[in-house]
């Protein structure tokens, strides 16, 4: 009876780190999927939705770092990784806007373009990768 019980248990927790994995592996994803919307929607979008987009949008970088710790110890491919490390090139542009060169508003639409269009291609070549073989 104690055997049994002990594989129930090792079975809940198979399934329990399934889920997790599922999750961590798709997180970047979809979080790179509503960064691309968002950049490539900007110019057109009202001052609150910016607002609110900056804010829930925002992901620091100790938060991308816990995500690539955790695709290591669950041995998440190199396209995990790169949907952790994409985001960042945002950051980087602000960064040489503030510190740098400072850009036009025509010059930030054109590099949040930029960067939208790249996320969806990176998204797109992830996904024939994954589901429909090599790309």
């Amino acid at each position: 009876m104690d055997n049994r019980d002990q594989r129930s248990g090792v079975k809940y927790l198979v399934t329990v780190l399934r889920r997790i994995t599922r999750i961590v592996q798709v997180a970047p994803f979809v979080y790179l999927l509503l960064l691309a919307v968002y950049l490539l929607g900007e110019s057109i979008m009202p001052d609150w939705a910016l607002r609110i987009c900056d804010n829930l949008l925002n992901v620091p970088v100790y938060t991308a770092a816990g995500f690539i710790f955790v695709g290591r110890m669950l041995k998440l491919c190199s396209w995990f990784r790169t949907a952790c490390v994409l985001p960042f090139t945002t950051k980087v542009e602000g960064y040489v806007d503030s510190f740098v060169y400072t850009l036009t508003q025509n010059e930030v639409v054109i590099v949040n373009t930029i960067l939208g269009i790249a996320f969806l291609l990176f998204i797109y070549l992830s996904f024939r990768h994954f589901f429909h073989g090599r790309a």
